[in-house]
């Protein structure tokens, strides 16, 4: 299978010279293997609603404001999608680490993500503070639910979310 994740603003977003975005796909068992994505700002911008601000599995230096100079849109690229063997119902973590959202609430408000599987068509989900724990400011980790694996995921007939699919793991440091 091949996945990735991109973040969206839900509003327009101002960047500043030297805003920037890491992020990066986890599984419990420690980060994907070339799911690393950075993104880079190296001027003031403004990136609209709906558009892209940073994605995995790839590097992306913005130098051009693409709007001004009338080539199309400002926004990142798309993800590059990486490889992933995953079993069945196994958690899967988005990383993000960046200087322009630095607390929980205002990561909630400015993005949401888009979820993407070679095989299937993009999702898109908002996110809330149950998916999303600040480990530090402007570094936090996203429960993106389980991923079916080979042999699907079902979830348990109890009603009962399925493995992983609730606010993650306690992260080093934190309570609980």
């Amino acid at each position: 299978m091949r996945m990735g994740v991109e973040l969206l603003a839900n509003e327009p977003v101002r960047l500043r010279l030297g805003s920037f975005f890491e992020s990066w796909l986890a599984l419990p068992t420690g980060a994907l293997r070339r799911s690393l994505g950075r993104d880079e700002y190296h001027l003031a911008i403004t990136i609209g609603q709906g558009r892209r601000l940073a994605a995995t599995g790839r590097t992306y230096i913005c130098q051009i404001d693409a709007e001004g100079a009338g080539l199309g849109v400002n926004q990142a690229r798309a993800a590059v999608l990486t490889p992933a063997d995953l079993t069945p119902c196994l958690p899967v973590f988005l990383g993000l680490r960046t200087n322009v959202f630095l607390d929980l609430p205002s990561l909630v408000a400015g993005v949401r993500l888009r979820l993407l599987r070679g095989d299937q068509s993009p999702v898109e989900i908002p996110l809330s503070p149950t998916l999303a724990e600040q480990v530090l400011p402007g570094r936090f980790l996203i429960d993106l639910g389980s991923w079916p694996g080979e042999g699907g995921c079902t979830p348990p007939e109890d009603g009962s979310p399925a493995p992983g699919a609730g606010p993650g793991p306690p992260v080093e440091g934190s309570p609980g």
